[in-house]
């Protein structure tokens, strides 16, 4: 027998060599040697040479073919010699790697011909394909942590980090330092609302606030307690810059940085702007890979993953979102339109474990069948506790901050519109400067902050210029925006590209007028498939930027924009005119804070702060005056409670008081004397209630309303008070309609309601029946 010597076990060729992870075939090993010695004895230099080493693994798909290496005898026995175990044929074979158990190793039951020094074979091969697999998983796992790091750092930096005002060479505003909950809760509020929504003079009581589901921007997914369903698909709804973005900016900081949320695997943020310039076809998993470049290295990041898409805007999309004519669509890699891809993926026709989260403004939500979607949230905004916490974190002079908070209490319709974060953040910015000037000529206004939000960016880093200059020097850019801003609006466009600004001969590439504070007040928001997207700071400054736009035309170049063929402008009572015409008319009220600004700006104390932007400033006095009247003859034509109430406002911003002062006397009279109220007094009676910070206990409409008109006017108090009486009421459909929105209201204080000896009509019977099966309906006692 040939001799084994210790030899070929001590030797470094019986040693397992490192495992090579490559790609391609493998390469023929050239230390293998193919023929034999001669020598029927083999020398210590076959066992020590390289030929005894393990060869690379092969990881690959199918069975494992026999191994041609392993010499058979004559009988076809194979042969157990020292030499066959010196040979290569006695290397490892090919490890597979594969599902299931492992099965026990046959090797175990072989019996040796011949006795050997040498262990059993098949122990050190269990021991190996084990290791091997442990570390294959390992680096898996370790490939799959990293690309995850990579994701969250992408996103981390992206969004930790917010754009507000004009920063300090060298500052930052981090998210977490001024992040202040807004108020979000579950479920629709289906109020029929004409108005403009983000003038939506609401108040919520306490009482009812205990009976909404609040929900924290983390827990958006989280069922509610008693809830079972998992929540897949959530469309969150809210006006404009009331917190929507902010909201999920801070769920996806706080999923980065581990403290919430991490049974998500990958977040894919698309905001719907950007999906806009998507013209090409793509699939499923290069439209996620396209808005997160740094994990473009693996092309399987919706297999087995849980992931979730986030929409952001949808009042904003482009795409039709056609999910009754789309195509059926379920291949994650195989190309399809962003339209098809998108409604399929809502209707969850692709194989992926994903969460779907959509934000839009309350007019766009019916784009997405409410079948589709497991839960609704509202974002309500700030409450007053909220106002004060973010007025502190954004001012951090203490007695400053305190200064800001008493300012705005005191002007009350102010101080409920600080709802909206944005315009909150406005008046900070304002009052920040001019509390600490301490100039005595504070705004008191809606135009009034705005104004100086104006002046406050453009000579934020032009202390040494005058204010009046640096209007002058940016005249042009003021017009340009403005008039893109006022055609904008009337088609109700908000979002704009590269085309869109050369259209109104904006360039802001080559010219200094639109580089530095411009980029403030007009925002780059974003970068995608090498086209630009561009927005203003807010919708209210868009809307004051056309009000400026057509106020400068008018006395700059003494035309009037809001008619065709811009004709020549008599007098600024003219213009306003025709501003509150159009107005009224509207049905959705998206001229409603226009005309205010319009207005506002014409006041003396504006026109004064207006100097260089406006050629030659006048006396308006006369002109106000007549507007003023003029108003008020509108408030007792025009029967719609919300655009009463925005002729309110108007009559605030020319600082018109006669009208309350009137309204006051007349009431104080009627009490004592039972005298009914006129339709504009019941107008003027709702809109002091709702801006009242007290709720109702008991109000009686049929004291006051003699008539339908009154009736509809007085119907917005209904949501403020507790107990409503409407004995002997005429109600019209339209009468029944509000009442049955205001029965549906989320923001209601209603428990009793008494209907006696009132004519409802079949219609409005149905219209009340459907409010009381309302969820919304807290109704506790009808008569």
């Amino acid at each position: 027998s040939p001799m084994s010597s210790c030899v070929s076990i001590k030797s470094d060729g019986s040693m397992n060599q490192p495992i090579d992870f490559r790609e391609g075939p493998i390469a023929s090993d050239r230390r293998v040697k193919l023929e034999r010695p001669q020598s029927s004895v083999p020398s210590c230099l076959s066992m020590k040479s390289d030929g005894s080493m393990n060869q690379p693994v092969e990881f690959r798909e199918g069975p494992i073919a026999s191994d041609p290496r392993v010499k058979l005898d004559r009988q076809g026995s194979p042969m157990s010699s020292c030499v066959s175990i010196k040979s290569d044929g006695s290397m490892n074979p090919l490890i597979e790697f594969r599902d299931g158990p492992i099965a026990s190793d046959p090797r175990h039951n072989e019996k040796h011909t011949q006795a050997s020094p040498i262990p059993s074979m098949s122990s050190r091969y269990y021991c190996l394909y084990r290791r091997l697999s442990f570390n294959g998983n390992c680096l898996f796992l370790g490939w799959l942590q990293t690309l995850k790091d990579k994701h969250k750092e992408a996103l981390k930096t992206q969004f930790e980090v917010v754009s507000e005002g004009i920063a300090k060479p060298g500052e930052q505003t981090l998210l977490d330092d001024i992040f202040t909950h807004v108020w979000i809760t579950e479920g629709s509020c289906v109020e029929v609302n004409h108005g403009r929504e983000v003038m939506q003079v609401e108040t919520v009581s306490k009482s009812t606030k205990s009976e909404i589901h609040s929900i924290k921007c983390s827990d958006i997914f989280k069922p509610l307690p008693g809830q079972t369903i998992p929540i897949r698909t959530v469309m969150m709804k809210g006006v404009a810059g009331i917190g929507k973005t902010f909201s999920v900016q801070k769920f996806i900081l706080d999923w980065t940085t581990g403290k919430d949320n991490q049974d998500f695997d990958f977040i894919f943020f698309l905001p719907f702007r950007e999906l806009n310039l998507i013209k090409s076809e793509m699939s499923l998993q290069e439209l996620g890979l396209c808005f997160c470049p740094e994990i473009k290295s693996s092309d399987n990041v919706l297999d087995s993953h849980k992931v979730l898409f986030i929409f952001d805007g949808l009042d904003e999309s482009k795409h039709p979102l056609n999910f009754k004519t789309n195509q059926r669509w379920s291949d994650v890699k195989k190309q399809a339109s962003v339209d098809v891809l998108l409604t399929n993926l809502i209707k969850r026709n692709f194989p992926v474990n994903a969460s779907i989260w959509i934000t839009s403004r309350p007019a766009a939500t019916g784009l997405i069948p409410p079948e589709l979607i497991s839960r609704v949230t509202e974002v309500q905004g700030f409450e007053d506790q909220q106002k004060e916490e973010y007025i502190r974190k954004k001012c951090k002079n203490r007695a400053l901050a305190d200064r800001i908070i008493s300012h705005i209490k005191a002007l009350r319709s102010l101080y409920i519109l600080c709802y909206v974060p944005v315009f909150c953040w406005i008046v900070v910015t304002v009052l920040e400067h001019t509390l600490e000037e301490n100039s005595g000529a504070n705004p008191t206004t809606l135009t009034d902050f705005y104004t100086y939000f104006l002046l406050v960016l453009l000579t934020a880093k032009e202390q040494k210029e005058k204010k009046e200059t640096v209007l002058k020097i940016n005249q042009e850019a003021i017009l340009k925006l403005g008039k893109l801003a006022f055609e904008s609006l009337k088609k109700n466009i908000i979002v704009f590209y590269e085309k869109d600004l050369k259209k109104y001969g904006i360039d802001l590439h080559n010219s200094s007028l639109y580089s530095g504070v411009w980029k403030e007040i007009f925002k780059q928001d974003s970068v995608l498939f090498q086209e630009k997207v561009y927005c203003f700071l807010h919708l209210t400054v868009q809307e004051y930027f056309a009000a400026l736009y057509v106020l400068g035309s008018h006395q700059n170049k003494n035309i009037n924009p809001l008619k065709k063929g811009n004709p020549p402008a008599s007098t600024l009572f003219h213009l306003n005119e025709v501003a509150l015409r159009r107005a009224i008319q509207s049905k959705t009220g998206h001229l409603d804070l226009f005309v205010r600004f319009l207005l506002g700006t014409g006041m003396k104390n504006n026109q004064e702060l207006l100097k260089g932007f406006l050629s030659h400033t006048q006396d308006h006095s006369s002109d106000i005056l007549e507007t003023t009247e003029h108003i008020k003859k509108l408030i007792r034509k025009t029967s719609s409670p919300e655009r009463c109430f925005n002729l309110f406002h108007c009559l605030s911003e020319l600082k018109d008081k006669s009208l309350m002062d009137e309204f006051n006397v007349t009431l104080d009279k009627g009490k004592h004397s039972g005298q009914s109220l006129s339709p504009s007094q019941c107008s003027a009676l709702a809109y002091f209630s709702l801006l009242s910070e007290k709720e109702i206990d008991v109000f009686d409409m049929s004291e006051y309303a003699t008539s339908q008109a009154c009736v509809r006017r007085l119907l917005p108090v209904a949501k403020k008070t507790k107990t409503l009486r409407m004995e002997r009421c005429k109600l019209t459909q339209r009468c029944c309609e509000d009442l049955a929105s205001a029965l549906q209201s989320q923001h209601s204080s209603l428990r009793e309601l008494d209907l006696s000896h009132s004519n409802l009509g079949d219609s409005g019977v149905k219209l009340l029946f459907a409010a009381l099966r309302h969820p919304n309906c807290k109704l506790t006692t009808l008569k």
